[in-house]
């Protein structure tokens, strides 16, 4: 059967030039024709250069969008979205409400994923492929680095698409022409047949002396590295080997091979100069959310304030940079977090993303002696945190005896705890558009200037606490301190890039392989390396691997909360014919304020709820992939006779 074209997008005749970097800009602007690009050196750099900028090179930095927010996060048990009560349309709502078909899915209109620009990629990394040997290059290491980045983006493109599509994304790796009968390519593969696809693409990388470890010029920023290569090769091997993708025993992807993938990742990755944030460049503004007394670290070495830093800052180009975590981050910038994820006392837009009570959860309580932590304890059972599949009724960890509900619930937490959410009588000191007047006390504070405000998330506060519909206002009784600095206001806009891919994720990757593959004690050696750049004690080497495996997922959550993986996580440690209804109902902490007491200590009740009254819709079995979209669908289909779609959809 000869078919034009039938589900990639692609460019035959022409490419545009478009540039995204010095480095790459190598072409004046315009079309010309496909024949000559590849007799020209300018030229072919152009054509590497058009598939770097194309929008298939996703921009994921979770303040990225005015109108939505970062909806993989916002789909998670991490997060309400604020904006779902307020439009019905827009992507969380939608996903909330059950609202998706494969013509109308949240996930695909968010800007996150796109099927037909991911398969224009590919194409393009194919045609390039196809072409460079015989092109007109004047430098054979161009030519060499060229060639290997091609292979690198063609194994960034297919790890997007079968992040989210699964095996149903065909494998194609030839330069596909209009003539071409389609019907050879339009074969299923195995999940593991495309990771290994992907893995020897970045193996081909990595075996390419041109390619770097580290960008270190500006002018280079964005170009793909070696480093990429193996952040690449640790996440989906260990995807590989999840219950989700490792369902034949013959095809599946086992825990000993993907602990092997990682071990030696992890190892490239340490032995070229990639560590943990660990140092405060700047302790005068990160030491100031630890506010209260609440949080008993040292002033100017504390690792969390480290932490808090490092997801305010850019990896900056050069050969010692400030960041040596970061393996790959967002072209683009975040954008002005305070108007689309702010604290909801600003006048003018939104709180965005809010942190749920099961996330608050998480975060254990510490036993310090001076600014050591010498002990800590989960606050809920880690094998059963709720004794109802509502979250109404949590069942609390017996052996914690620091963890006050009524008194001083938020105190003495792992301090990730605070680099991540603002709760109940956080103090900001920052610039504050709106007047304002205490219900407590009665002052009036004006408006436009820097003062210290603290954020009461009660529900009888006006400003900043606990609301059903405004979008000004968090759902869920807690704000997202994360990706904002301490002194973040009403007055600040933000340039801030995020992080795609870091060593602590790669750290936790080969952590969960290694005590699958019964590894135990290397596995918990990997966590607890986590753990002590937060300034947490170590959990006990010798465990079972059940043992092993909660405290893996629990650091997991913890250590990567409010970033793009935890929908992953939710999805890839489900089997084929599971759900997620154990998340279904994220819920609320409504704080009441019960006046003061005679020393002039706010009392409160605080009250578990949900924070609507019927469940998210977006967990069912379907929900585990997300449809290729209704025309690509058909097309198969019409292709190859039979039905090429995820399973529900």
């Amino acid at each position: 059967m000869k078919v034009k074209y039938i589900f990639l997008s692609a460019i035959a005749s022409v490419v545009a030039l478009s540039s995204c970097s010095d480095a790459l800009d190598m072409a004046p602007a315009g079309y010309i024709d496909m024949s000559t690009i590849w007799k020209d050196n300018d030229r072919v750099g152009a054509y590497l250069n058009a598939i770097y900028s194309g929008s298939y090179v996703t921009d994921k930095g979770i303040g990225q969008w005015y109108f939505t927010s970062n909806t993989p996060v916002a789909m998670s048990d991490d997060a309400w979205d604020a904006d779902a009560e307020v439009e019905t349309g827009l992507y969380s709502a939608q996903a909330y409400n059950g609202v998706a078909s494969a013509s109308n899915h949240p996930l695909l209109r968010s800007g996150n994923i796109s099927w037909g620009n991911l398969y224009e990629g590919v194409r393009k990394c194919n045609v390039f492929l196809t072409h460079i040997d015989s092109a007109t290059v004047t430098e054979e290491k161009n030519r060499a680095r060229w060639k290997a980045e091609a292979y690198l983006l063609r194994a960034y493109f297919y790890a997007e698409l079968i992040r989210y599509f699964g095996s149903m994304a065909p494998l194609i790796k030839t330069a596909t022409a209009y003539t071409d009968d389609f019907e050879q390519y339009a074969i299923k593969s195995t999940y593991r047949e495309l990771v290994e696809s992907i893995i020897a693409d970045c193996d081909s990388a990595l075996a390419e002396p041109a390619v770097p470890w580290r960008i270190t010029t500006g002018g280079e920023s964005n170009r793909v590295t070696k480093a990429l290569a193996c952040a690449l090769k640790s996440r989906y091997s260990l995807y590989a080997a999840s219950p989700l993708n490792a369902t034949n025993a013959l095809d599946a992807m086992t825990w000993e091979e993907a602990y092997q993938i990682n071990k030696e990742a992890l190892a490239s990755l340490r032995e070229n100069s990639y560590e943990l944030y660990k140092t405060c460049k700047n302790p005068s503004e990160y030491d100031v959310f630890a506010t209260k007394g609440q949080v008993k670290w040292k002033k100017g070495s504390d690792a969390a304030a480290a932490m808090h830093e490092y997801f305010c800052s850019t990896l900056s180009y050069d050969a010692n940079p400030n960041d040596k975590e970061t393996i790959w981050q967002d072209r683009g910038a975040r954008g002005d977090m305070w108007f689309i994820n702010g604290i909801g006392f600003q006048g003018y837009y939104k709180c965005g993303l809010t942190p749920t009570q099961e996330l608050v959860d998480q975060y254990e309580n510490v036993k310090y002696n001076s600014s050591t932590a010498l002990e800590s304890y989960p606050v809920v059972d880690l094998a059963l945190p709720y004794r109802d599949n509502t979250h109404l009724n949590p069942n609390f960890n017996p052996e914690n005896t620091i963890f006050d509900q009524v008194s001083n619930p938020y105190g003495d937490r792992d301090p990730r705890f605070y680099v991540t959410v603002v709760y109940n009588e956080c103090v900001r000191t920052a610039f504050w558009k709106n007047e304002e007047i205490d219900g407590r006390s009665g002052v009036h504070y004006v408006g436009n200037a820097i003062r210290s405000k603290t954020i009461w998330t009660n529900k009888e506060d006006d400003y900043t606490g606990i609301h059903s519909s405004r979008r000004q206002r968090t759902r869920t009784g807690y704000y997202l301190n994360k990706y904002l600095r301490p002194s973040e206001g009403e007055n600040a806009g933000g340039s801030v890039k995020g992080k795609i891919f870091r060593l602590a994720e790669i750290i936790l990757n080969t952590a969960e392989c290694a005590i699958n593959a019964g590894h135990i004690q290397e596995g918990m050696t990997l966590v607890n390396e986590i753990r002590d750049r937060a300034g947490m004690p170590a959990w006990p080497t010798s465990l079972t691997q059940d043992e092993a495996l909660l405290y893996l997922k629990h650091e997991r959550r913890v250590e990567m909360a409010m970033e793009d993986t935890r929908l992953d996580d939710m999805r890839r440690w489900q089997r084929p014919d599971g759900d997620m209804l154990d998340y279904q109902w994220p819920t609320a902490m409504e704080i009441s304020w019960l006046g003061d007491d005679k020393e002039g200590k706010p009392m409160y009740t605080y009250t578990r709820k949900h924070i609507r009254n019927s469940p998210r819709r977006c967990y069912s079995n379907k929900w585990l992939w997300v449809p290729i979209p209704l025309s690509d669908q058909n097309r198969l289909e019409t292709l190859t006779g039979h039905a090429w779609q995820n399973p529900g959809w």
